[in-house]
């Protein structure tokens, strides 16, 4: 049994499809919950919601369409991982507005970067690399970016 952690998870995926990518979503969410990770949830897919609603002790948000609906509707939580390019957006409202680190998932899109996603890679406190499924390195670097973001000094 894995080593029990104080730590509340949020996560944004806005993804439409429930593909391989989801499968392995929900199988990190499992897989934290196993550490007792509190975890909240916000999903575009109707399918995605409704299969990680039955893993207890999540809660899962209702379905959100945009990454300002995924931000109005996270509640208080440690840090934020956002799982796709499309929820950057939130990731980076979330920072700067509630002062919620967010974690990004590396999805290795080659070539230039817009100006938008230059400022989300800038501003996250941590990337976890998209194949990686391991529930501990992913907690690991959860752990260093809200310690991280404790540690900086604060912003007149």
């Amino acid at each position: 049994m894995p080593k029990k952690i104080d730590m509340h998870i949020g996560h944004i995926n806005l993804a439409k499809s429930f593909n391989g990518a989801g499968e392995n979503f929900v199988k990190l969410i499992e897989a934290l919950q196993e550490y007792g990770a509190t975890q909240f949830v916000l999903v575009r897919n109707v399918a995605l919601a409704k299969r990680l609603d039955l893993i207890d002790d999540v809660t899962v948000g209702p379905t959100v369409r945009s990454a300002v609906m995924a931000y109005v509707l996270m509640p208080a939580v440690d840090v934020v991982h956002i799982h796709s390019p499309s929820d950057g957006q939130a990731g980076l409202l979330l920072t700067l507005t509630r002062s919620i680190p967010f974690v990004m998932t590396n999805n290795d899109q080659p070539g230039g970067m817009n100006p938008m996603a230059q400022a989300i890679s800038k501003r996250a406190a941590g990337i976890v690399y998209k194949h990686d499924a391991n529930a501990a390195k992913h907690l690991r670097v959860y752990q260093n970016a809200v310690k991280s973001w404790r540690a900086k000094p604060a912003l007149l």
